[in-house]
């Protein structure tokens, strides 16, 4: 088995653990949801759970220096690909989406290091 091989695979297996650790998140998250968020909101994070992810993962990326800088780029963000959607939501809920996104995203991304 060549390097390139071992690494491809290194890096397919953190890959997938992220995922499994993504899906098993957002499926203990169904019950608290149903009891905190409106429907259209329910119904939004139903459809909208990768998008949330990317959203978080771009506003990282990004290296912007506070929290309010965060928290607008990743409203500016979802405003732009979920349009409509994303405007129907109350503020408390667009908070909401946001820690829940951003926190699943810390721990997948930090059970991978």
């Amino acid at each position: 088995m060549g390097l390139f091989s071992v690494i491809g695979n290194w890096i397919n297996s953190l890959f997938n653990k992220a995922k499994a650790f993504i899906q098993k998140a957002w499926s203990l998250l169904g019950p608290f949801a149903k009891e905190v968020l409106s429907e259209t909101a329910q119904e939004f994070l139903d459809s909208s759970k990768t998008l949330l992810l990317d959203a978080v993962q771009y506003v990282a990326q990004q290296g912007f220096p506070s929290s309010e800088a965060k928290r607008k780029a990743f409203t500016d963000y979802m405003a732009l690909k979920a349009k409509d959607e994303w405007k129907d939501l109350k503020e408390s809920e667009q908070d909401l989406l946001r820690q829940i996104a951003l926190s699943i995203w810390k721990k997948a991304t930090e059970q991978n290091k």
